[in-house]
């Protein structure tokens, strides 16, 4: 056991320091024999050479603060286990138990699960310690400091799409007049809309977020008007967006884009990208999930969705803050994070609606175009409109579109005087 003299002046710490050598003494002296002792217990500084050697010859490290930043022993330890075997109990109170999921995560506070966890250690099999081990060390080896502070200024850059724009105006009865008459004597008109949040509205359980009757008859009516081109950019996978859209004459992007199908025509992939990186992402994800009642996690073909609709507001906002600083410590810059709706989302950051937008627009010209979105991932379609499109938020929140409206049931209700 080593023990690092700090504060040795404090009276706590004394009181501490005190409590242990008695402790480490009585059970020396009931347990130690001629050719063994149970504790080795060094109270001093310790060269960092000396301490490394310590690393490498233990077994088990169990590094258990009540409050701690980071805590680079746990890291220290895991980068010094070379043949990868070797366990790792962490205190979940220090801040590289966010990263180092794989150690054995305790409560210092509480003594059964302490004592558990030197067990399941003990018991642990080598394959599994170099399962554990070797997944931390390649993560600790990529996510150098380099990489953590470019991910710091592209989190800040990111930021700036975020931004609302204070000329941002409310949808009323003239602007609806100017929209209509727009519409009107348009030659050639582009429509393009998100799906969850925009045309309906949200539910705990996303595959009970279905389209009314109402809502695809309007649809269908928008979609065979002359010289119209409906199309629907949603996170959705395809295989909803078939089941409920595949019979209309529109154009569907699903997954933010990742997948494209014209009307009467097959899915096509934009691009073929490597998916490995979920296996990264996945196990946080559901060490998430199980720890907060009501989320569950969602595996798309190129992306992954943290859902927490149904759970208790308060836990989700510190679930929330947590996961987003785990996520922000990993992500590499061919990813990206994107909060949506009571969801939190990881895609390939070349993916995205504004992509999607930006492929429809090069097909043809359009003397109108109307685009309505919810959320985050939308704010990619917004910026990437003709100037004179109507851009139309749906919910009051930041955004780079011209125009808002309260809810999904506004948005049906200006469909239907433009229809």
């Amino acid at each position: 056991m080593l023990s690092v003299p700090s504060r040795s002046n404090v009276p706590e710490y004394k009181k501490l320091k005190k409590e242990t050598d008695e402790f480490v003494g009585r059970i020396n002296g009931k347990f130690a024999t001629v050719n063994w002792t149970p504790i080795w217990y060094y109270y001093r500084q310790m060269d960092f050479d000396d301490l490394i050697d310590l690393y490498m010859i233990s077994d088990i490290a169990m590094i258990t603060p009540v409050r701690d930043g980071m805590n680079l022993v746990a890291k220290e330890f895991v980068a010094t286990r070379v043949d990868s075997d070797g366990v790792l109990i962490l205190s979940e109170m220090a801040g590289a138990s966010k990263e180092l999921f794989e150690a054995i995560t305790v409560n210092p506070f509480d003594l059964d699960s302490m004592a558990n966890s030197i067990l399941k250690a003990i018991k642990m099999p080598i394959d599994e310690q170099v399962r554990r081990n070797q997944t931390m060390q390649k993560r600790l080896s990529r996510y150098t400091v380099k990489y953590w502070a470019n991910a710091f200024f592209k989190t800040l850059k990111n930021k700036s799409i975020e931004k609302k724009d204070p000329s941002t105006i409310k949808i009323k009865n003239g602007l609806i007049k100017i929209i209509q008459d727009e519409f009107s004597k348009a030659k050639k008109r582009l429509l393009l809309f998100d799906y969850d949040g925009t045309l309906v509205d949200f539910h705990h359980k996303p595959e009970a977020a279905t389209p009314s009757a109402e809502v695809l008859n309007l649809l269908k009516t928008l979609a065979e008007k002359n010289n119209t081109r409906l199309v629907i950019v949603s996170g959705r996978d395809k295989q909803f967006l078939d089941k409920w859209f595949s019979k209309l004459n529109i154009t569907l992007f699903a997954e933010h884009g990742h997948f494209h199908k014209k009307i009467n025509k097959k899915w096509i992939e934009k691009i073929q990208k490597d998916t490995n990186w979920k296996q990264n992402f996945l196990p946080i994800f559901q060490d998430f999930t199980d720890r907060t009642p009501g989320t569950f996690t969602e595996e798309k073909s190129n992306c992954i969705v943290w859902h927490y609709r149904k759970t208790d507001p308060e836990l989700a906002n510190d679930r929330v803050v947590e996961l987003k600083t785990v996520i922000n410590s990993l992500i590499s810059e061919n990813l990206i994070m994107m909060d949506g709706d009571k969801a939190i989302e990881i895609t390939n950051v070349n993916i995205n609606k504004g992509s999607a937008v930006n492929s429809i627009l090069n097909e043809d010209e359009y003397d109108f175009v109307l685009c309505a979105g919810d959320d985050i991932s939308d704010e990619n379609m917004f910026v990437n409109l003709p100037e004179k499109a109507f851009s139309i938020k749906v919910g009051r929140k930041a955004t780079r579109a011209k125009y808002f409206l309260e809810s999904p049931n506004e948005m049906i209700n200006l469909l239907k005087k433009i229809s």
